[in-house]
């Protein structure tokens, strides 16, 4: 089936992952690194949101490699983004016992693009790069939160898809991405429906 990318919507999914080293002690067995996510899409520009995801994984071990389940954890989507999505990903390890560590980084991700003003930069309809650009800031804001609670950046990495590419959003295409930490897999997937095998992202008010 021909996929129509003005009407269609895409999914972009981190279908697996693994953790190299741990950030703090080599003699350190187990530790719970989590993902944040966000994504602003084009056709959000009269009402920005935000699309927000986040999803812990405890007990990893250093080598140890986590493989989703179904089409993998959901960065964006699924939706028709538009012109353009831009995403973030953030890959952090925790370090302290915070209950709902989720909620507790929506919380910052709502007040830091408040304070950076993103509605009204968005709003303006600047163009992909200009999104993307204040996505990195909040990004960079957000680790910069969680560094001060005693957490360690292990990876971060973002982009832009776009639906004029000879390859709109560059759908069924997929990228390995990582450092010495993490070493990431990310998928772009046509894809109709969440498959309900985790957390959808959440559109996020600001």
């Amino acid at each position: 089936m021909s996929f129509n990318p003005r009407k269609d919507k895409i999914a972009i999914t981190i279908p697996g992952f693994t953790l190299l080293r741990h950030a703090d002690s080599v003699l350190q067995r187990y530790n719970e690194p989590y993902i944040t996510s966000l994504a602003i899409d084009a056709v959000g520009a009269a009402d920005p949101r935000i699309n927000f995801n986040f999803m812990p994984f405890p007990k990893i071990a250093r080598g140890g490699t986590v493989t989703m389940l179904g089409d993998g954890h959901l960065v964006y989507g699924p939706k028709q983004p538009g012109d353009f999505v831009a995403v973030s990903v953030l890959v952090m390890e925790n370090d302290r016992e915070m209950r709902d560590l989720g909620r507790q980084i929506e919380k910052v991700v709502q007040s830091k693009a408040v304070d950076l003003g993103i509605k009204a930069v968005v709003s303006a309809r600047p163009g992909h790069a200009a999104v993307l650009g204040v996505l990195k800031e909040l990004t960079q804001w957000v680790a910069a939160f969680l560094k001060e609670n005693r957490d360690d950046e292990l990876f971060r990495t973002e982009g832009t898809f776009l639906r004029g590419h000879p390859v709109p959003y560059h759908i069924n295409r997929s990228y390995e991405v990582g450092n010495d930490f993490v070493r990431l897999s990310l998928n772009v997937l046509p894809l109709q429906n969440h498959n309900g095998q985790g957390p959808a992202p959440k559109a996020l008010d600001f």
